[in-house]
């Protein structure tokens, strides 16, 4: 008898995928093959997302098309979305086998072997996460997300994580560096710390963020590390700036504002000063003139007004981020802003949001040129047809120097993984995973075009 295959798909953010991967290195435990073929797959696994209105249509639409196809395979909802809503996902699609919220593994596992259906919600205050050491890497295999903490201790009045994924719970120092000397073993180069609130970390264990990158800096193996979703006001100037002077450490910061204009971040319950933020990202382009900085907008929060939109724009004038990302406000339940008025219309957001986005592609491409024909470190994240990036192409005034059938998809220390733009150049020669020493050519707001610096 051949061994059960599964596959899972992944909805939502990249803490998410850390869930699947972990989910799918114990379903390998037990024998089960993991496979990147759905139809392959006799057991399928879908994590879902709850953060906000889309997230959860999404995850719905994707729970009743794999209804719709599963056959006799074995079902199996999981995440955020089905850790508030599993009784009607149990009543809207009975096809489906099992439903857990988040971290029930191992109840997950137990059930497909003994083949009777599962429901299985837990507080997540009382989940304990393990199986880090022994996660199957969705990713490709020289980058890899690590989850340092768990939930998250602000409430936020637009937010449900710490409702879905309870009280912040930190890893230990020696658990995560255990974890990434695994990784490093295995090729993985780059490696992105991911939580709720990344800055928090070890408040809740006596340990901190810069003892934690510190240790992980001595890891062999281990080129780049990336730090994702800091929040403003916790980690003083001087300490993050000691963060990036570690040499691993890339120059860049992720830390979502959600909004610039001080009335609606009250009304937000978010604790921190926006004039003390701008000086924050001020001195950190002071110290390092080339650090790329990255930040989220939250548009259409009851009660916003055009004024405030005007406060957003002046500091995004102000920072000139290199990457910025909008979504739009949707009321959740148990929030305190679902309780305000004065909601925003959806085309007002939808202008709002073009208008920041635009005002953010002048910023970007004046960051990008910046850079242009200079000499850059890429890592190689894929090889792939030129067919598939002949659109991206086409913006670039060089594209002639892409002239072969494949194309080589890379990053500079100043792009995330799969949540920034690229740089693009020859594939001849070059594989996934590898370093290129190369220079910019050209640049549009978001992309580059490089050529390879051969050595001497």
């Amino acid at each position: 008898m051949r061994p059960l295959k599964v596959h899972t798909m992944t909805i939502g953010c990249d803490k998410n995928l850390v869930d699947s991967e972990v989910l799918l290195g114990k379903f390998k435990n037990r024998g089960l093959v993991p496979t990147t073929e759905l139809d392959d797959a006799d057991v399928w696994v879908l994590n879902t997302c709850g953060f906000i209105d889309a997230a959860r249509r999404d995850s719905y639409d994707a729970i009743e098309d794999l209804c719709q196809r599963k056959d006799d395979r074995t079902l199996i909802v999981i995440g955020c979305l089905s850790q508030e809503h599993s009784s009607e996902i149990a009543s809207r699609f009975p096809e489906v086998d099992h439903i857990a919220g988040v971290g029930n593994f191992d109840q997950v596992i137990e059930k497909v072997f003994d083949g009777e259906k599962m429901i299985e919600i837990s507080s997540p205050d009382l989940v304990e996460y393990s199986g880090f050491q022994e996660r199957e890497i969705l990713t490709p295999s020289h980058v890899a997300f690590v989850k340092i903490s768990e939930g998250c201790n602000y409430n936020c009045s637009f937010c449900r994580i710490p409702r879905i994924r309870g009280k912040q719970r930190s890893r230990s120092i020696i658990d995560i560096v255990t974890e990434v000397k695994q990784l490093a073993a295995s090729g993985v180069l780059e490696i992105i710390l991911v939580s709720q609130n990344t800055s928090d970390y070890g408040r809740d264990s006596g340990e901190n963020l810069l003892q934690l990158v510190t240790e992980l800096s001595k890891v062999d193996g281990i080129i780049w590390i990336r730090l994702l979703y800091l929040y403003p006001g916790i980690i003083p100037t001087d300490d993050l700036k000691n963060l990036l002077s570690i040499e691993k450490v890339v120059p860049y910061l992720d830390m979502p504002i959600q909004h610039a204009s001080p009335k609606v971040l009250r009304a937000m319950n978010r604790p921190f000063n926006i004039d003390t933020t701008l000086k924050l990202f001020t001195d950190l382009r002071s110290a390092r003139p080339d650090i790329a900085l990255r930040t989220t907008v939250l548009l259409g929060f009851p009660g916003e007004e055009e004024s405030d939109i005007e406060m957003t724009a002046d500091f995004m004038e102000a920072v000139r981020f290199d990457h910025l990302g909008t979504y739009s406000y949707s009321p959740e339940i148990g929030t305190a802003g679902a309780e305000l008025e004065l909601t925003v219309d959806d085309e007002e957001v939808a202008d709002r949001e073009a208008r920041l986005m635009d005002l953010q592609s002048e910023h970007s491409l004046q960051r990008q040129l910046l850079k242009k024909d200079s000499k850059q470190l890429l890592l190689v994240d894929s090889i792939e047809p030129v067919e598939q990036w002949k659109e991206l192409i086409a913006g670039f005034s060089q594209s002639g120097l892409l002239s072969g059938s494949k194309v080589a998809v890379a990053r500079t220390p100043y792009l995330g993984y799969d949540i920034d733009g690229v740089v693009l150049l020859d594939a001849q020669g070059l594989k996934a995973g590898q370093w290129v020493n190369s220079k910019l050519v050209d640049v549009t707001a978001y992309d580059s075009l490089a050529v390879q610096l051969l050595e001497d």
